[in-house]
């Protein structure tokens, strides 16, 4: 919604200069033959001009500057609320009690809903020819799960405590292709655990 808006607010201001355009060109095809006042007002009209550019140069920043405000809280809100579920997590798995499959597929869909989102921010587009083929999908049956719980939880611990996510500003190729590793796995792990959890919530009722 947001670079919608954007786009709009852009396409907006270059439909706006381009009809001023318009008009201060048509302005000048009927004034008089007059070489000095022509002179005259060509030189305003330069200015003009550039003053509108400078004003639709700044109204654009803006527009980048809010929208890159979005994405960055978006990112905290997205990271913040993965180590939350994962939290949850780790404390119904400690208490060694049924598992609750209804409460497992919400829980792991929120990790994967937050986790792809992440990548669309995180990591670079894949173009279509490099896409790798979709990877098959994995049922796990009720002795399954809890391990599987288990490897997602631990997945997403070494993905939060990565030096990349916690220093940015320091380029390490090496854990920056790990942080991408994981947070790969954990959407494709935690989307597998939700259609295990759905699957299996309808088959105890």
């Amino acid at each position: 919604m947001r670079n919608h808006q954007a786009i709009c607010a852009a396409c907006y201001l270059a439909a706006a200069i381009a009809l001023l355009t318009t008009a201060a060109d048509s302005a000048v095809a009927q004034r008089p033959d007059n070489p000095d006042l022509k002179r005259e007002q060509r030189n305003r009209e330069v200015r003009e001009a550039n003053l509108r550019n400078a004003e639709t140069k700044v109204a654009l920043e803006r527009i980048d500057q809010k929208r890159v405000a979005a994405a960055i809280q978006q990112v905290k809100e997205d990271f913040k609320q993965i180590q939350i579920v994962r939290n949850q997590m780790v404390r119904n798995l400690l208490a060694n009690k049924p598992p609750d499959y209804n409460l497992i597929a919400d829980e792991t869909g929120e990790i994967h809903k937050r986790a792809d989102r992440l990548k669309t921010y995180l990591m670079p587009p894949v173009p279509d020819k490099d896409k790798e083929q979709p990877k098959s999908q994995i049922e796990f049956n009720n002795d399954e799960m809890k391990d599987a719980l288990v490897r997602l939880c631990n997945l997403i611990a070494g993905f939060i405590d990565n030096p990349v996510l916690k220093t940015p500003e320091k380029v390490d190729v090496e854990q920056s292709a790990r942080a991408g590793s994981d947070l790969l796995m954990i959407i494709e792990l935690s989307g597998n655990i939700k259609r295990s959890a759905d699957r299996l919530s309808k088959q105890t009722k």
